[in-house]
């Protein structure tokens, strides 16, 4: 934290969090109580609002690779300004409707894409890379902190304001991370520079696949976080008319559980850098992965046991926010440090396409298994794929280190 240029990061990222949180709760109650949208149309808006890594991610990383990370980071945060400021104009002039969500949604996680791995590669080069860990931790502290707070406030700001307004927030929050984001000065040369050639997008994707896929701790972390978003995937989609529709949870409660959640993932990011010096990062990692199916195992089982769905939810909530942020604190150290900064855009590309492309195929596959069985089986099954990862680890040579191995480091 006493460093500005990470400080300035830090406070950016702040207002991002809270321009996503706004926008998230603003857009069910603009889509469904204002236009009136059907469960199709929310589904199409959650789809659009996840394509940015299928439709662009492998690319993002090449052409992020060949230029400089901040001015990325600039341009995806006027992206962003525009896009959210466009609802509020067009609610304005009576012109809002479902396909300029589609637009918004899709416009927002396209620049998304580019902002986050511009992020991720740019983060090292303004901290060491074994300070990334404790950098994580203390910028997913004020994420879990937004999260807590921001559906609440935005909540009482409906009450004065249409949600739509709440889009005009969302927009100036990103104009304040973009002015931020210019102040960062960073060293940094685009690998085409250093190579002094420009080589072929094709063969600058495969190099970096080809790195995820032959280095070992790289191949465990995506493949295991790949099965982890397929089976959470599942949960997100069916837990909410578990929770509302069969067990007959209040609003104002399912709300909360959220909450609980985030102060969980707050507790979480404050212990898990003094966790991951004492027991290693590997080892972190390895217990916090295998603690994910347990976590969530609660929430099906309040379908079991009526009389205390609400404590077996709650509890539920908390061990799922502890254990996320602690394994991605403790992950996305090792991923940085196993990597060349040359390829850092890319591999990170090449992860998020994995991982966040099993999102929305899960969030299909628990949506079908409701409507087919029940809510309560969709959520067994959510589990179980979440329980997968755990054979892997058992399996994995890596297993048996405490700290990543000293000769796996890249410069």
């Amino acid at each position: 934290m006493r460093d500005p240029c990470f400080r300035r990061l830090w406070f950016a990222d702040g207002f991002r969090y809270s321009a996503a949180e706004v926008a998230a709760f603003a857009l069910p109650i603009t889509a469904v109580l204002l236009l009136e949208a059907g469960p199709m149309e929310i589904g199409l808006i959650a789809v659009c609002a996840r394509i940015g890594y299928l439709a662009v991610g492998l690319p993002a990383g090449a052409w992020i690779d060949r230029w400089t990370k901040r001015t990325v980071m600039i341009i995806a945060e006027i992206v962003y300004a525009l896009a959210f400021a466009s609802v509020p104009v067009a609610y304005w002039l009576d012109w809002l409707t479902v396909p300029h969500l589609f637009v918004v949604a899709v416009a927002t996680s396209v620049a998304g894409v580019f902002f986050d791995v511009s992020h991720i590669s740019v983060l090292p080069l303004i901290i060491t890379k074994r300070r990334v860990a404790d950098g994580n931790a203390r910028l997913q502290t004020s994420k879990s902190t937004i999260q807590a707070v921001a559906p609440s406030t935005a909540g009482v700001l409906t009450q004065v304001v249409a949600a739509p307004l709440l889009y005009a927030m969302a927009s100036f929050f990103h104009l304040v991370s973009l002015l931020l984001v210019r102040s960062i000065r960073v060293d940094e040369d685009a690998g085409d520079r250093r190579h002094g050639r420009r080589r072929r997008l094709r063969q600058e994707i495969v190099e970096g696949l080809r790195i995820v896929v032959r280095q070992p701790l790289l191949r465990l972390l995506i493949s295991q976080a790949a099965l982890n978003n397929l089976g959470a995937g599942v949960i997100l989609t069916v837990l909410p008319l578990f929770l509302l529709r069969d067990i007959g949870m209040e609003p104002w409660m399912y709300g909360l559980l959220s909450t609980m959640g985030a102060v969980a993932g707050i507790t979480a990011s404050l212990v898990a850098p003094g966790l991951r010096r004492r027991f290693g990062e590997i080892r972190m990692t390895m217990v916090f992965s295998a603690l994910a199916p347990v976590a969530v195992v609660a929430a099906p089982m309040a379908g079991l046991i009526p009389a205390v769905a609400v404590p077996l939810v709650a509890t539920a909530q908390m061990l799922i926010g502890f254990v996320v942020v602690g394994r991605a604190i403790a992950a996305a150290g090792l991923r940085v440090r196993v990597t060349s900064t040359l390829f850092m855009a890319r591999v990170t590309a090449a992860n998020g396409v994995v991982t966040q492309g099993t999102l929305p195929l899960g969030a299909l596959i628990g949506g079908a298994m409701a409507a087919v069985w029940s809510t309560s089986t969709a959520l067994w099954i959510g589990v179980v794929i979440m329980a997968i990862p755990v054979v892997l680890l058992v399996r994995s040579p890596l297993r048996k280190h405490r700290s990543l191995p000293p000769e796996w480091e890249k410069e």
